[in-house]
């Protein structure tokens, strides 16, 4: 018997629309390639997402990948409309965004190479994750991937008795930003309230209340205050997918499924009491404290390869933002490097190949690098420092190759399955992405050919504006030096505001060119 529920809560507090580049297609092939299933190449594929609000995700592929076509239904005929209009105005003829409950779905679409269902699972009914699963069986292509987000325990035992506090005190109150208000009130007064000190409870609340802080209201209101958030044991979510013939995959989260953060002898006794790879990650999650988690499914007859080897990296790309923390690297044999990411994640080798193709990396940013390409000038590099270096290029690939899986674990190199549309070097015309412009002049969050959304400050933004493919260096200088003038950005020198002509090429002559390639590094440009 299909579940009554109210429709009309994301009508009334839309839920804010964005990317997710852990739910893109080409994330998850790549993490299908590494455990040994080969999914349909992401340029042409069929893509659904389920509850897509607005498109905010969904929007984005298409545009990337115009010969895909998507699918994305949603219930809040609001938001539906909202990502209509964007498809509209971007002239896009590869998506539809349909007003559609789930349960409705009858599969008439045919099958999807890839299917997300992000931020839906744990905020709806039990048929509704069940026709979610079964969606999953019966719509997903053989050698489809599914991604599925959800809210996980144990860590979510203690967020669910804030989320009981904050309904209890909400429920007084019939206006949805009332509500909100009152709940955050509520945790100021307890989190004041209670002792500090040791006491384990206000120290729950304390940091409870600065996650509340730092959220928007929607947020709180759909993830605290909806009527309905059930959270589910990491083994239990597995249990009913493999009752829908589906089988644990990978999680979108690469580095969360190694144990490198414990100590050793937590390694070896997780180890020892972990026959599976669901058990070995169940118990993580005890460790951790784990309370949110992004799986991917596939059929359950794929046989998987558990045990990732340097060879899985073929036909794959490689980038890095990692930098040397000392500006000389030093390549020789048994000399330990440090390479961080703004991100301030860290990789450590002695591994003569593996550092050298780090420097080559940082070095290209931020071009995608074929591994054929990473190795031969890795190899390279090394030659040109030890006249005596004698390894072989065929030597090379496997050390090379496991330091480079060692370093995606830990988030320091980025692996790709295709090559994504971003210029990897300014060109004399510099074009930047059509969909950023758009997003630029309708106040729009900017979302890069990476598929992240990305922060761009006002200056650089008229840039993107005027950066039509069109425009020379000198022709992109004039443009900004008008708009200085007309007042659409402000500059500053010795703290008085810039508006004369002269003043103000004379500062940007000196940082049109960095401005340019900032929006290079932020795969904004195409062209």
């Amino acid at each position: 018997m299909k579940t009554e529920r109210p429709t009309y809560s994301y009508d009334v507090v839309p839920y804010e629309s964005h990317s997710y580049p852990q739910t893109h297609p080409e994330h998850l092939a790549t993490l299908g390639r590494l455990f040994g299933l080969k999914a349909p190449p992401v340029t042409h594929c069929r893509v659904l997402e389920l509850a897509c609000a607005s498109g905010g995700n969904l929007i984005p592929m298409a545009f990337q990948l115009p010969e895909s076509e998507f699918l994305g239904i949603d219930l809040s005929i609001r938001e539906v409309e909202t990502g209509q209009k964007l498809v509209r105005d971007l002239s896009l003829k590869n998506i539809r965004i349909e007003h559609k409950d789930i349960i409705d779905f009858d599969g008439s679409s045919g099958a999807f190479d890839y299917i997300i269902a992000h931020g839906v699972y744990s905020w709806v009914p039990a048929d509704i994750q069940e026709k979610i699963l079964d969606i999953c069986r019966k719509n997903l292509a053989l050698n489809g991937i599914a991604y599925i987000s959800y809210n996980t325990y144990p860590g979510w035992h203690i967020r669910e008795m804030i989320r009981h506090m904050m309904l209890y005190h909400a429920s007084q109150f019939q206006e949805r930003k009332e509500q909100v208000e009152q709940a955050r009130a509520l945790m100021d007064f307890l989190a004041s309230a209670v002792p500090s000190g040791k006491n384990y409870f206000s120290q729950l609340l304390r940091s409870e209340l600065e996650l509340i802080r730092q959220s928007e209201d929607w947020y709180i209101f759909h993830d605290h205050l909806e009527n309905i958030n059930s959270p589910v044991y990491f083994h239990h979510f597995i249990e009913q997918a493999e009752r829908y013939g589906l089988q644990y995959l990978a999680e979108a989260e690469f580095a969360s499924m190694f144990a490198e953060d414990f100590p050793q002898d937590v390694r070896e006794t997780l180890a020892r009491i972990s026959k599976y790879p669901v058990e070995a990650e169940q118990y993580m999650d005890f460790l951790r404290n784990r309370h949110f988690r992004q799986t991917l499914l596939c059929h359950m007859e794929h046989p998987l390869k558990r045990t990732i080897l340097a060879d899985n990296l073929d036909g794959l790309f490689i980038s890095s933002e990692a930098n040397p923390i000392h500006s000389k690297v030093d390549l020789a044999p048994g000399v330990k490097q440090t390479f961080k990411t703004p991100q301030k994640m860290f990789l450590k080798t002695d591994i003569p190949i593996v550092k050298a193709a780090m420097v080559i990396l940082r070095n290209a940013w931020p071009k995608i690098m074929s591994m054929d390409e990473l190795l031969e000038s890795s190899v390279t590099l090394l030659k040109k420092h030890f006249n005596q270096y004698e390894i072989e290029t065929s030597q090379a690939r496997e050390p090379l190759g496991e330091g480079l899986l060692h370093g995606f674990a830990g988030n320091v190199v980025e692996l790709y399955s295709y090559q994504p549309p971003f210029a990897a070097a300014l060109s004399e015309k510099p074009m930047a992405s059509p969909l950023a412009v758009y997003q630029t002049f309708h106040d729009l969050p900017i979302v890069n050919q990476r598929h992240e959304t990305v922060r761009v400050d006002p200056l650089s933004k008229e840039l993107l504006k005027a950066m039509n493919g069109a425009r020379s260096l000198s022709g992109l200088l004039d443009y900004l030096v008008q708009q200085g003038i007309r007042g659409e950005f402000t500059m500053e020198k010795d703290g008085k505001p810039l508006s004369e002509e002269k003043d103000l090429r004379s500062v940007l002559e000196k940082d049109i060119t960095n401005l340019l390639q900032n929006l290079v590094n932020l795969a904004l440009v195409v062209q």
